[in-house]
């Protein structure tokens, strides 16, 4: 997001227009200190859908989970969670919040605005999933799942949705923030809102809030 002119809002995003475009630049993530691998493990859990937490985290809490999920931590190449054969990210995470929908740019550690509409209602089969101040939709990208065999898509990308999901498990823990995987979606109304091309499917939610 070079170049573009950003200004903070209150609440959970920084937005910035360049021509028709809206960006989100997050502050940058916490990649040190903080709570030891195994205490986030021993504090690792789904919290409860019937009383989910309902405040929203600040954007650099979103920004240190973002990362977590899928973030570069090793110069130019090299992720967070594994990628098979090298490959960049084949596996997209959408934030879906009040305020709209994002997809997250690991590349910049920052947000693209999809849409102004806010999905929270529509996207999970559970009525509780919406009460989350902030839902991660985690999209296989077909794009970036073209190298594989067809046969071979579906498993690659599960299995970095698995590794993403973990990692914003242990991140969410080491924040004192609440997160809960859920699998069960009103798909179609996914795919509409967030305009997916066709071979990306969505794979999972991920709640969050504080």
């Amino acid at each position: 997001m070079r170049g573009l002119v950003r200004v903070f809002t209150a609440g959970l995003l920084t937005l910035t227009v360049v021509v028709s475009v809206w960006a989100v630049e997050l502050p940058a993530p916490q990649t040190d200190g903080g709570m030891g691998l195994f205490e986030a493990l021993r504090k690792r859990a789904s919290a409860p859908g019937g009383d989910f937490p309902t405040g929203q985290l600040d954007p650099g809490e979103l920004s240190s989970i973002l990362w977590a999920a899928t973030g570069l931590n090793r110069g130019e190449k090299g992720w967070t969670v594994p990628m098979s054969m090298g490959l960049e990210p084949y596996c997209k995470i959408y934030v879906a919040g009040e305020s709209g929908i994002f997809l997250y740019d690991w590349r910049d550690n920052g947000l693209k605005e999809i849409s102004k509409e806010n999905i929270r209602a529509k996207v999970g089969a559970q009525s509780f999933v919406r009460v989350a101040p902030h839902i991660l939709i985690l999209v296989a990208d077909g794009e970036g799942l073209a190298e594989f065999e067809e046969h071979d898509r579906t498993a690659f990308a599960y299995a970095a949705a698995g590794a993403m999901t973990q990692d914003i498990y242990l991140a969410a823990a080491a924040l004192g923030a609440g997160t809960r995987y859920i699998h069960s979606m009103n798909l179609e109304e996914i795919r509409k809102a967030l305009k997916l091309e066709e071979g990306d499917d969505p794979l999972c939610l991920m709640m969050l809030g504080k």
